[in-house]
């Protein structure tokens, strides 16, 4: 777990530099990019010179919204900025978005912002919602995206990314069950679910899964000439929309903390 001295350093000493990393030339895609940490994200990509930056969500309008607020504040193209459908609890719709995406002549960063901290029950990929879209639905899209990534860096001869926005609470991942045969099917029952804990063991779950597809993709003990970047980072604790089906006094309490002690999101985006 995190200790106090850790989560004081991060969220108010620690000072985090602008990125300046140029984008020219690439193409890259932010799930969830129409607000948050992901609208910022947007904002830098933008800003630094990228070729196209497709933004993924559910909500077009709000997409088209994102859209043309960005496009006022970098002085954009508007060809560089699009908006594409993308419901992570939908494997239609992910099916579709890949399809779409494995047509573009190069994909260079591929950001897996989209996420989710659920409290109100639901099934979704057969098993609690939050899981389902943190860890399933994230790497259903990205399976589906790695061949595009590693197809730009032979043409180009380049180093793609592939980056899950992540988060230091998976230490903090209550995990009795991690000796069962199937986690995903235990949480399929509303009575294993603690509504505090889902978030945290889906962030868990997606380290224990990049580290696995790290090693499949792009394993250590062989020398590729063109590899791709699976990576993930912790944006620390920012403000966000992030749990907001939260309601009563936890709602109040957390308000209270998250003013107090979080980060932007624009500083979390860097």
């Amino acid at each position: 777990m995190p200790s106090l001295r850790n989560f004081v350093y991060t969220q108010f000493l620690a000072k985090i530099s602008r990125p300046t990393a140029s984008f020219e030339e690439k193409t890259v895609i932010v799930t969830g990019g129409n607000r948050g940490l992901g609208k910022e994200t947007v904002k830098h990509i933008v800003s630094l010179g990228a070729s196209k930056v497709i933004i993924g969500c559910r909500n077009e309008t709000h997409g088209l919204e994102t859209k043309q607020e960005i496009e006022s504040i970098t002085n954009c193209s508007p060809s560089t900025l699009e908006v594409w459908d993308l419901d992570i609890e939908s494997p239609a719709s992910i099916r579709r978005f890949a399809e779409r995406a494995n047509q573009l002549s190069r994909l260079d960063v591929l950001i897996n912002n989209a996420g989710i901290s659920a409290f109100n029950f639901k099934v979704v990929y057969d098993t609690e919602r939050t899981l389902a879209v943190n860890t399933i639905g994230t790497f259903l899209l990205a399976l589906q995206l790695i061949p595009k990534l590693k197809e730009t860096a032979r043409k180009y001869e380049v180093i793609p990314v592939m980056t899950t926005v992540a988060s230091a609470l998976y230490d903090n991942a209550k995990y009795p069950e991690q000796h069962g045969d199937d986690i995903f099917t235990w949480y399929k029952d509303p009575s294993h679910v603690k509504k505090f804990n889902q978030y945290n063991l889906s962030k868990l779950l997606q380290i224990y899964t990049i580290q696995k597809l790290s090693a499949i993709v792009d394993p250590l003990a062989i020398d590729s000439p063109r590899p791709i970047v699976i990576n993930a980072m912790d944006p620390m604790f920012c403000k966000s929309d992030l749990g907001s089906e939260v309601t009563g006094a936890v709602k109040v309490l957390g308000g209270i903390f998250r003013n107090i002690t979080a980060r932007t999101t624009e500083e979390g985006s860097r």
